[in-house]
């Protein structure tokens, strides 16, 4: 798991902004920690920090604030948020200015509609349903992949001829055996091993259920082809 990056989330009406950080830890491989917890860490061994929060009435929650105020000037940091509002406008200034007044390094910033069924939204039971979405939270993940390249998913990692590798991280949980609808994983005394590698059709489950980020599943096109081709005559989960 990436140490060098934590995201920092307060999500705590309907959790749409925790579905944005959970997708951008799974692009950086890295933590997700509410800010209460954050207020209780040690965050300077961080060289990375992603705050984000639902909009309430016109800033980030106060407790993100908090978290942003025990910032260094040696830290860097992103920014995102959900709104309920049709345009985000300055919502995001009043964390930009704490971010800027502690010498922190701004690397960006992102929102996306989220959900609402406060104010003038209950009249039509809630606005901007189903936001935000399986869209947003593709871009969410593209937007920390280009501020951070440097810790977008090493591929490498990944031995020749093969497409699904657990590396040393793994601390043997078994939720990737769990959670996986193939059954591609078998529990070791030393961990997790994909012996059904084939039967892998890159549903990502694994990877979102690994606490430690141990899981490197290589996604390419001729992989794709080799999927369909091998699942082709498969009917169900069982055959």
């Amino acid at each position: 798991m990436n140490q060098e990056a934590i995201i920092i989330c307060e999500s705590m009406y309907l959790g749409n902004t925790m579905r944005l950080a959970k997708a951008m830890a799974f692009a950086l491989n890295c933590r997700v920690v509410t800010a209460r917890e954050a207020l209780t860490m040690d965050l300077s061994q961080y060289k990375v920090v992603g705050l984000g929060s639902g909009i309430y009435f016109t800033a980030h929650h106060p407790l993100l604030i908090e978290a942003a105020e025990r910032l260094t000037p040696a830290q860097q940091a992103f920014v995102f948020s959900t709104h309920g509002a049709p345009m985000l406008g300055r919502y995001h200034q009043a964390i930009e200015k704490t971010l800027k007044r502690r010498g922190v390094r701004l690397l960006g910033g992102f929102s996306t509609k989220g959900y609402d069924c406060t104010g003038p939204f209950i009249l039509v039971n809630g606005g901007n349903k189903g936001r935000p979405n399986e869209r947003d939270a593709g871009k969410a993940m593209r937007f920390v992949r280009r501020i951070l390249p440097q810790y977008a998913a090493d591929l490498s990692a990944v031995p020749k001829g093969h497409f699904v590798h657990v590396t040393e991280a793994c601390i043997a949980c078994g939720n990737c055996a769990a959670i996986c609808p193939m059954q591609v994983f078998t529990m070791q005394a030393d961990g997790s091993k994909p012996e059904r590698e084939l039967d892998c059709i890159h549903c990502s489950l694994c990877q979102k259920a690994c606490p430690e980020r141990a899981i490197h599943i290589r996604h390419g096109f001729a992989d794709a082809i080799h999927i369909a081709k091998r699942h082709a005559h498969r009917q169900s989960l069982n055959g």
